[in-house]
């Protein structure tokens, strides 16, 4: 098998965005999909590298979407036009045999855009009382037949799965989790305050959704939010679209947690083709007017963090590219900009609108052709 080398790339004139600013006159060079190098103000050419000129557009990491459902391959050609580079695929509840087909069949989808880099399970240890949209028919307890099985299915393939830890067999079935290097991930639960701090000691480290589908605050019951905004140790998806969650909400998000700690997504189920969900005020409904998920995409996402919470450019494009490359250990080669990284990278503007985005060196998107010099 011959091995062909990917051509060397050198982009300049960009405003790079770093973990904690924003560099002008910044320029990277890239060598067979990896970084080799970055650095600002004038720079010769390398020898038979191809220039780019970032227009004085931001340059980022690419997004890593960890919660993103429909069809992997469309999922992968369509969210690269929004600076996605890497996504987890999520699947829903549902039966064992239909969990192990959908595993199948992200395995053999087309990643025409952005990679793949495996299965959110969303389920089926969940909460008949916060399922949401997930089908109640296939929620089932993890006592041990049940998780024994489930967790043969999912093999490696599966990064994160949900479960609520209320449920009879939840805190054995964490622990299995952990064993295998799988994150653990809160959610859809209706567990007590009392009882989400017991599942963290017992290797709960991630959050699905913060807010949604999740015992909420009042006076005497703190319930699983609290718990989240008072262990600083966990990581905690939000899904930043201002209708999944209260803007104000997002703003005492970022006041109260680690800005490290909180990983943007967008739960989006735009790439489903389900005819039985209408879109309605920029979500997606079921007919019994239930959320089932988002329109939203990552640049989209970014954009609102920054516009709705005052978090720094910075903070917002860590939130949706270091920060989830960290919850899946990805994060010594993917989310930053830094040599022998990864070449997943994006070039907006002002507006966030993407005007490049570039997977292992090679651009899959590009909406001005100036930009990669065609």
């Amino acid at each position: 098998m011959s091995f062909r080398r990917k051509p060397r790339i050198f982009i300049h004139n960009a405003r790079l965005v770093t973990h904690d600013a924003v560099v002008k006159d910044a320029w990277v060079l890239i060598g067979n999909g990896i970084i080799e190098a970055t650095g600002t103000g004038r720079k010769s050419v390398p020898k038979g590298a191809a220039l780019l000129d970032a227009g004085n557009n931001y340059l980022a990491p690419g997004f890593i979407d960890l919660h993103i459902h429909g069809d992997a391959a469309e999922i992968s050609l369509r969210q690269a036009r929004y600076g996605t580079t890497a996504f987890l695929f999520a699947i829903h509840t549902g039966a064992m045999e239909g969990i192990s087909r959908a595993l199948q069949r992200m395995k053999e989808a087309a990643q025409p855009g952005a990679r793949c880099l495996g299965a959110y399970l969303e389920g089926p240890f969940i909460s008949k009382d916060m399922a949401g949209a997930q089908p109640k028919k296939f929620i089932i307890t993890p006592q041990k037949n049940a998780a024994r099985r489930l967790l043969r299915i999912i093999g490696s393939d599966v990064k994160i799965v949900t479960v609520a830890c209320e449920l009879p067999g939840a805190l054995s079935f964490i622990r299995s989790l952990r064993k295998r290097n799988i994150v653990a991930a809160l959610g859809h639960t209706n567990a007590s305050y009392e009882q989400a701090r017991k599942a963290f000691s017992c290797g709960i480290t991630h959050a699905t959704h913060m807010f949604n589908r999740m015992s909420g605050i009042s006076s005497r019951e703190p319930g699983v939010s609290t718990a989240l905004m008072l262990d600083d140790t966990l990581t905690t998806e939000v899904i930043a679209d201002a209708r999944h969650v209260h803007p104000a909400l997002l703003r005492l998000l970022v006041k109260n947690r680690p800005k490290d700690k909180i990983v943007l997504v967008t739960d989006s189920v735009g790439a489903m083709g389900d005819d039985s969900l209408k879109m309605i005020n920029g979500v997606f409904r079921m007919k019994d007017d239930t959320i089932a998920g988002s329109n939203l995409n990552m640049a989209k996402a970014v954009k609102n963090m920054v516009n709705l919470t005052d978090v720094s450019l910075p903070d917002a494009v860590r939130m949706a590219s270091a920060n989830p490359a960290r919850v899946i250990g990805l994060d010594k080669k993917m989310g930053k900009i830094s040599r022998d990284y990864d070449a997943d990278l994006i070039i907006f503007d002002e507006r966030f609108d993407m005007q490049m985005t570039m997977v292992k060196g090679e651009i899959v998107y590009v909406r001005d052709c100036r930009i990669c010099g065609r």
